[in-house]
């Protein structure tokens, strides 16, 4: 699926000049004044030549100088290393950047086509890695990829295999027979693919065949990395039925708070469950009720019933009470409910009701390989979850004094 002929050089060639070498060996031409071509010899791979886009006039005739001489010779232009990208260090390769997250596909093929359009009209992957990602692609999809003729050199690799993975792993574990053993894999082939979105999830990709769904993460199963929003782990733990006497715990009410509320008020009345005498319920209603969108820095409505807070932990500000902002207080909340979870009996329970989420969601792990030599890629699964991967647990903030984009969620490692 490597872009040749004329398809290479107008989608990688055209428009300026570029510094390229030979890729494999190839006779070059000189032209004469009637457009004549005569042969002059052949270009050993790893030749320096400069690419003239105003004098090409075909891809089997491209324009080219080499480094030792001034003159124009023309050769096929598909045995010269395509230009990189200028991008290409920094490409996103994740899910989101080819519009898959949070969505429904129907059908594998379905998933296929929308990938090969998404890698089709991005502008900003080009060269040698756009034909590689269509390789890679065209193995997960039709069992094989020609990486022979693609300079591997200079390739974002840590992209390509941490988030192109989860891009090409559903496709790999419907057609490619790595889930076998570990699932009932009849029916697999009319499997359908939901893609999560980005921010919540501790899975990156679900494969659904006929009733049942299967959670897939491609990230190694020593370690949890995403960070995982507790309506999922309440939600999944409180189905299960599994949860006994730690449904009725501080740490199970916190989660249940944290999930069922906005930002804001999951933060306040996250701490006030915590320490209500440091916050009042009515404490954290009265900035509830006021704190909208970005007014991160309006002044607390009422700094007397903030006093006990403020005292403790806003100290710079225990002689102006007034001056406190309704974002500083729920960062500091925020902040509170972290170091709180790191330590002490409910760091202990918050494991103990993240290990039975982990059992219950079944996660598998997909992970693929790439020979940076190569090209080839390899495929593995393996299922994991349990007491095996909760080693460091906590409740992480991602947000600031002047950010409320996340909730507070699960930090695994």
């Amino acid at each position: 699926m490597a872009t040749s002929g004329r398809d290479n050089l107008e989608r990688n060639w055209r428009g300026q000049n570029h510094q390229s070498t030979v890729k494999k060996a190839v006779t070059y031409y000189s032209r004469n004044s009637d457009d004549a071509y005569t042969a002059v010899g052949n270009l050993s791979p790893g030749t320096l030549i400069t690419y003239l886009d105003s004098l090409t006039q075909d891809h089997l005739k491209a324009a080219f100088r080499l480094s030792t001489s001034e003159d124009v010779y023309y050769a096929n232009i598909d045995y010269f290393v395509k230009p990189r990208s200028r991008q290409a260090t920094a490409t996103s390769l994740g899910p989101s950047s080819f519009g898959l997250e949070n969505q429904s596909f129907l059908s594998s093929t379905a998933y296929y086509n929308q990938i090969i359009n998404s890698i089709n009209g991005r502008g900003d992957i080009g060269g040698e890695l756009f034909d590689y990602l269509f390789e890679l692609l065209d193995y997960v999809y039709n069992g094989a990829g020609d990486y022979n003729n693609i300079q591997l050199s200079g390739f974002p690799w840590g992209q390509i295999q941490n988030y192109y993975a989860e891009v090409i792993g559903p496709i790999a574990c419907i057609k490619r027979g790595i889930l076998s053993g570990m699932i009932n894999t009849t029916g697999i082939s009319g499997a359908q693919i939901y893609m999560p979105p980005d921010s919540e999830r501790l899975y990156d990709y679900k494969i659904i065949i006929g009733g049942d769904e299967h959670m897939i993460s491609a990230k190694s199963a020593r370690g949890v990395s995403n960070q995982v929003k507790p309506q999922f782990v309440t939600s999944i733990t409180e189905g299960s039925g599994k949860l006994g006497n730690l449904q009725v715990t501080k740490e199970f009410n916190l989660l249940k708070i944290l999930g069922d509320n906005t930002v804001v008020a999951g933060a306040l009345r996250g701490w006030s469950l915590i320490a209500p005498t440091e916050i009042s319920s009515a404490a954290a209603q009265s900035i509830i009720s006021v704190y909208r969108g970005d007014g991160h820095n309006l002044k607390v409505p009422d700094p007397q019933l903030l006093k006990p807070f403020i005292d403790k932990h806003i100290t710079a500000k225990k002689s102006n009470p007034g001056s406190v902002t309704v974002g500083e207080v729920r960062y500091k909340c925020e902040q509170l409910i972290q170091n709180w979870s790191k330590v002490g009996s409910q760091n202990i329970v918050l494991k103990n009701i993240f290990d039975i989420y982990l059992n219950e969601s079944r996660v598998i792990y997909v992970k693929m390989d790439l020979s940076k030599s190569t090209g080839v890629p390899s495929f593995s699964a393996s299922s994991g979850g349990g007491s095996t991967l909760v080693r460091n647990l906590y409740l992480r903030s991602s947000n600031y004094a002047t950010r409320t984009a996340d909730r507070i969620g699960f930090q695994v490692s």
